[in-house]
């Protein structure tokens, strides 16, 4: 049974679009896979492009055979959801696209993952004697006054300690002595890793991730609080009824953008590309929503 343009078929496959959408938006914010490939993120977006494809196609058989215009008579009021689901998804989806361009490539990844797996982190270790001459470097205008002395250190190992010399071990005031407690990274359960005094492996994403949760996602909220305002839902009420001219374009764009997506998502490069690629999908949802806005009469 069909009734103005509409379905079981196209209400299925279009909040089903939605949903899937939705998933695909928070498993990319969560960083659902710490690095590529991005195999739940690819699932989710290609079940939202089949669902996409099954709500254009559903649409079209859901069509008045003659062409005439949709009618709205008897049809249920505006889901108050949509205000919502437009104000915010849209810029929500951009910041998404826009994290992927700081995701880690997968040797990183999997060497973090191994580092993790064998406890490594930064450790206090005891000084054993001096390798070498302490360096001393006086005051400069923007440093305090250190020394840079080799140093062999014990490291306490699950195995057995082991004596490791490190080379330029920073110190403030005076130089170290056997005895004296260092902060050092190293893995007690794998003597192979380098041991060093600043090796902390922070991953970009984590860093931006914070950054914008603190400077940037105040600002979306707020973007999308005003855009709410301005949207009322009895017109996107109406964009839920398929029109070629202004769903077409917009969900090629989309899907321009998730193509663009994939040579971060799958690890490889197009004409030595990938990150600015990522960067242009995140203007996707934003040019997806401007040309809605301005076909949608």
């Amino acid at each position: 049974m069909t009734t103005s343009g509409r379905s079981t078929a196209t209400t299925i496959t279009g909040w089903g679009m939605v949903l899937s959408g939705a998933a695909t938006v928070t498993a990319a914010l969560w960083a659902f896979s710490p690095y590529p490939p991005l195999i739940p993120e690819l699932a989710l977006a290609g079940v939202t492009v089949l669902l996409a494809a099954g709500w254009v196609v559903a649409s079209y058989r859901a069509r008045d055979p003659l062409g005439k215009p949709y009618a709205d008579a008897g049809a249920r009021g505006p889901n108050p959801a949509l205000p919502y689901v437009f104000a915010f998804g849209v810029p929500v989806s951009a910041l998404a696209a826009l994290l992927l361009v700081f995701t880690p490539g997968s040797a990183y990844g999997r060497e973090t993952e191994r580092l993790e797996r064998a406890g490594y982190g930064e450790y206090e270790v005891a000084v054993v004697r001096l390798a070498g001459v302490p360096e001393f470097h006086p005051r400069t205008q923007d440093d305090d006054p250190y020394y840079l002395t080799d140093l062999t250190l014990r490291i306490p190992f699950e195995d057995r300690p082991r004596e490791v010399t490190v080379p330029g071990m920073y110190t403030r005031d005076e130089p170290p002595v056997p005895g004296t407690k260092v902060d050092v990274y190293f893995a007690p359960r794998d003597p192979g890793t380098r041991v060093a005094e600043n090796a902390e492996r922070a991953e970009a994403r984590v860093f931006v991730s914070w950054v914008f949760a603190i400077w940037v996602w105040p600002w979306f909220l707020i973007a999308g609080g005003i855009a709410k305002s301005y949207m009322e839902a009895s017109d996107l009420h109406r964009l839920r009824r398929f029109r070629p001219r202004v769903h077409l374009p917009a969900l090629g764009i989309l899907l321009t953008g998730l193509a663009l997506l994939l040579p971060m998502a799958l690890e490889f490069q197009v004409a030595g590309r990938d990150r600015l690629l990522a960067f242009l999908a995140s203007l996707t949802p934003v040019a997806a929503l401007v040309w809605v806005v301005r076909t949608r009469h």
